[in-house]
């Protein structure tokens, strides 16, 4: 249970009180996986995936062995096949150590605000999350930033999953955008051990290890340590992170495999809200100045998760997935944050102090098959139940005239007193949901495919503003639909067309009409879309173009009147396109490239502009990596890419703020010393540029990281 806070307790303190989790809860969801799988008839062999290599999802990188209780399903591979999946080795080779440097090599995803450097957070065809949530990914197959997480680490990464449109399902969940997974390492029969040292820019030192293999004929294990500690490119703003993910699977039965893994990530930064734009140039100032308080200390995240997994073959075709997870996540510290800009030069500040916690559980259960009818019928149905308790504590100290707490931006002094700070947030938001889910995807003919879906989600979301006592309630049990179609023209090229709606609760309230009245809470996110294109795929080549027209309203976004509050957009409407090509040549070389144009409008007259925020019209990416056998055992490799982004709004005020386009290269290089010992150098940013990598506001512009180079040795056996 995540309790509220007492008058003059410390923010850290009422949180702590959380520590007594009720990971008792995960009773309720454990049986529901035991029956599932227990009950199940001893059955055939696993299904061969390789039998399908021409319904798979387009894999970047060398494809790894699929666990079909963690990532997407057949529907979704066959029926979205402008989805990727970013595969380990390309993982590494792009030098991937934030989420948001392998979304990069995916079509229309750009970049959001951060919420201090504590969150991933991404916009998919034109449409973000909260700007203070951020975009909802999945991990394994469920949400895994629900209320809020920290930021993701490369180390327990073995794909990452991000399914297009309509049919870009995970598990019956469905936006028209699109979706993120996650998939996280697990052990595997075949002993391997890797370690890696990193030394880099910045005061960068970073060391991962991973080992596996089996404890027996029927249990394999494994674990992932990493630590990274740095002093960062932005004054007083250093990194210490660290991540352990220990699992185990145990497969009693050849047709039965359970997999358990637990995962502790902590997080430690100064929270950086980045530079003010002056005069609307969002790069006039050094982008290395902090403009926060150093004496604020570090916020500090913590995010710990316990799932279990399993599937079963059933036989003649039949399959049943299921899985439970528990995950708690807590966010506390001070920050001295810009809130007004006066003079050109003096900024006055808002002190505060976070308190947030978050405790997520969720189950699920999946009966997949084939059944002959008039055409070969791929069906699922699916249930899954989540809940969610989430807590946000928020002190604060607005700036005056009489007490601005201000800080010069271009002579900073910093030390000065800090202000006391008052009760602001006290809230506790609740949800439980049932979603219960069914898709059919049938062959009519070999060359014709046709798909569709329902999906109904029972909801109950009750939040209560502990400073009032006042509780306000949300239920429902909204159904929505989704429906394609594919058409081989031949062994190489196909079309599609997917159309598909969502339904996603919102969280959180908005500004108050007064001050002594309470804000108002915020009705459910809608959306509707469809998507046509067209594939070719050849022996080394995969090739997709894909146009999409998508609406959604009730977005949640900064409020225009005051970017302390959140507000809904009315409604939102993207229409683009995106071209994706992913080429291998000779064996050796791989090369991923992609393009997207997306015209994003939102459609409110409460706001001051239609462009939506960090959204660009054009971007593209480029990655190229060519790898080099030597007589020594060890491959020797070269990666070179670059990324464009195209100018884009800053802010959705009156100030008109615009971010400019930017191109970014990177340059990579590995030299096998022995069969086992790999030596890798990397710069990132190769030429340097100065750029705007996102933005909140006009006074929340966060600046690109400069040319970063790093060095690393790799240990593999």
């Amino acid at each position: 249970m995540i309790c509220c806070i007492m008058a003059g307790e410390p923010l850290s303190a009422a949180l702590d009180k959380g520590n007594a989790m009720t990971i008792h809860r995960a009773r309720i969801a454990a049986p529901l996986l035991a029956a599932a799988l227990g009950a199940a008839p001893a059955a055939a062999q696993s299904r061969d995936e390789a039998a399908h290599r021409e319904e798979d999802i387009v894999v970047l990188g060398t494809g790894s062995a699929r666990d079909a209780a963690l990532g997407s399903d057949l529907v979704t591979r066959r029926m979205s096949p402008s989805s990727r999946s970013l595969e380990r080795d390309l993982l590494v080779a792009n030098g991937t150590y934030r989420l948001s440097d392998a979304l990069d090599l995916f079509s229309g995803v750009s970049q959001q605000n951060n919420r201090g450097g504590f969150i991933d957070n991404f916009a998919i065809r034109g449409f973000l999350g909260t700007p203070d949530g951020g975009a909802e990914y999945y991990v394994d197959g469920f949400l895994g930033n629900r209320g809020l997480a920290a930021p993701r680490d490369p180390a327990t990464t073995e794909r990452i999953e991000v399914l297009k449109g309509p049919s870009g399902a995970v598990f019956g969940d469905i936006d028209p955008a699109g979706r993120v997974n996650i998939v996280s390492k697990t052990p595997r029969f075949a002993p391997a051990a890797q370690a890696v040292l990193l030394a880099g820019s910045f005061g960068t030192r970073r060391a991962e290890l991973d080992v596996t293999g089996p404890l027996s004929a029927a249990l394999a294990a494994r674990i992932v340590v990493a630590a990274e500690e740095g002093d960062g490119y932005r004054d007083f703003v250093g990194l210490s992170r660290h991540v352990v993910s220990p699992s185990i699977t145990w497969i009693p039965a050849a047709d039965t495999r359970l997999t358990l893994l637990a995962e502790h990530v902590s997080f430690a930064s100064a929270f950086d809200r980045g530079i003010p734009a002056i005069g609307g140039d969002p790069l006039a100032l050094p982008r290395s100045r902090f403009f926060g308080e150093p004496g604020d200390g570090d916020h500090r995240a913590r995010n710990t998760r316990v799932q279990l997994t399993g599937e079963r073959d059933l036989g003649g075709e039949w399959r049943v997935t299921g899985g439970a997870a528990w995950r708690r996540s807590t966010l506390t510290g001070f920050s001295s944050d810009p809130s007004r800009l006066v003079d050109g030069r003096t900024l006055w500040r808002q002190r505060r102090e976070r308190g947030y916690a978050a405790e997520d559980l969720a189950a699920r259960v999946e009966l997949s098959g084939r059944v002959e009818a008039g055409g070969t019928h791929h069906v699922a149905i699916g249930a899954k139940v989540a809940t969610l308790d989430y807590l946000e504590l928020l002190r604060r100290r607005n700036p005056t005239a009489a007490a601005p707490y201000a800080i010069d931006v271009f002579a900073p002094v910093y030390g000065g007193a800090a202000p006391a700070l008052l009760p602001f947030t006290d809230q506790r938001e609740r949800r439980r949901a049932l979603t219960l889910y069914a898709q059919d995807m049938v062959d009519v003919t070999d060359r014709l495919t046709l798909s569709g879906g329902v999906r109904v989600e029972p909801f109950r979301q009750r939040l209560r503003r502990n400073l009032t006592g006042q509780t306000s309630e949300r239920t429902g049990a909204p159904a929505t639909f989704r429906a394609g179609a594919r058409y081989r023209l031949g062994a190489a090229l196909a079309l599609h067309a997917n159309w598909g709606e969502s339904f996603l609760q919102n969280a959180g309230i908005g500004r108050p009409p007064r001050p002594d009245a309470p804000g108002p809470s915020f009705a459910p996110e809608q959306a509707h879309g469809w998507e046509v294109g067209a594939t070719g795929r050849w022996r080394g080549v995969d090739l997709a173009a894909t146009w999409f027209d998508i609406e959604k309203r009730n977005i949640l976004t900064n409020d225009p009147l005051d970017p302390n509050f959140l507000a809904p957009v009315g409604s939102l409407r993207s229409r683009g396109v995106e071209l994706d090509a992913a080429i291998r040549l000779a064996g050796r070389w791989q090369v991923v490239a992609n393009y997207a144009y997306v015209d994003a409008r939102a459609d409110d007259s409460a706001f001051a502009t239609a462009d939506v925020l960090n959204v660009a019209r054009h971007s593209g990416t480029v990655l190229a990596v060519a790898r080099f056998p030597t007589h020594r055992g060890g491959d020797w490799s070269v990666s070179a890419g670059a990324t464009y982004v195209g100018d884009r709004a800053g802010a959705i005020d009156a100030s008109g703020l615009r971010l400019p386009g930017y191109v970014k290269a990177k340059l990579a290089g590995e030299v096998g010393l022995s069969a086992a010992l790999t030596l890798r150098a990397e710069a990132d940013n190769l030429f340097d540029t100065a750029y705007a990598m996102s933005s909140y506001s006009p006074l929340w512009t966060f600046p690109g990281a400069p040319r970063t180079v790093r060095v690393s040795l790799r240990l593999s056996i």
